[in-house]
């Protein structure tokens, strides 16, 4: 691990998760991130018409419980924890967890990109709470000092590394598996 993963280990992160679409895979679509420099980001379950990037704000040995099996339609075990501070500087900010009807009379519309719904009366309740999010409006540029790529295995950190002709541009690579067997 990089003299620049060291020191990161023990900063707060915020966390992106790639997934497979119908093009690449999760792997993939990380590459494409380091390559590009930024998170782009998407309008799925966002409020508002605008773009965010989603991310989790869960330290590393949490992620165990969010990146189990039966959650793999959602999350993969393949992404980028970004330092918080560096995150927060760039736009980032909690969501707020309200019900639709109130926060749209609460909230400005600018800001509609940061709320997640909440209804704890429908049945099945709808809460997202657990996941802690943070977005981030549009797009997020990455600085590799602060960023650090999260794969499954050993074997993806080296198909990371290979690429990149052994420097892939964060401050390193951590196997999660590697992570989550201490």
């Amino acid at each position: 691990m990089s003299r620049d993963a060291r020191a990161l280990a023990g900063a707060a992160m915020l966390t992106h998760f790639t997934r497979r679409s119908k093009s690449a895979s999760a792997l993939e679509n990380l590459v494409s991130i380091l390559e590009a420099g930024t998170i782009r980001g998407g309008r799925r379950m966002v409020r508002g018409g605008a773009s965010a990037v989603c991310l989790f704000d869960a330290p590393l040995s949490e992620l165990r419980a969010i990146l189990v099996r039966k959650n793999r339609r959602r999350y993969e075990p393949c992404g980028i924890a970004i330092e918080r501070r560096y995150a927060f500087a760039h736009g980032a900010r909690p969501v707020i967890y309200l019900p639709w009807r109130e926060a749209r009379t609460i909230i400005a519309a600018r800001e509609h990109w940061r709320i997640v719904s909440i209804d704890l009366d429908s049945a099945p309740a709808v809460d997202w709470t657990h996941e802690r999010e943070w977005r981030a409006p549009g797009d997020l540029a990455l600085e590799p000092r602060t960023s650090v790529a999260l794969v499954e295995s050993w074997r993806e950190v080296d198909t990371i590394y290979d690429h990149f002709g052994g420097r892939p541009p964060c401050a390193g690579v951590i196997p999660l598996n590697e992570l989550f067997a201490a």
